[in-house]
């Protein structure tokens, strides 16, 4: 994925958090909703995204800022097991 790509996932990831982020609805709500619907993600096609992982993209983006959404290639990449 080249830096480009990262970044139209990292403003996508941004923008489901962003209404938690306002306080414009409440956080439990919000999640289960986004959990049940299907996202069309850049790059990656319709998926559904788990309210859980929403919740950790908050966090990330409270302790990292948009830094934290960008998405990171494995650190076992190239290894064998």
């Amino acid at each position: 994925m080249n830096e480009k790509e990262k970044r139209d996932v990292a403003l996508f990831r941004y923008s489901l958090i962003s209404p938690l982020l306002h306080n414009y609805e409440n956080h439990k709500d919000y999640l289960e909703k986004m959990g049940e619907k299907v996202h069309d993600v850049p790059h990656h096609g319709e998926r559904r995204i788990a309210a859980k992982t929403i919740q950790e993209w908050f966090l990330k983006y409270r302790r990292e800022g948009l830094e934290g959404l960008i998405p990171r290639g494995r650190s076992d990449r190239g290894q064998s097991r």
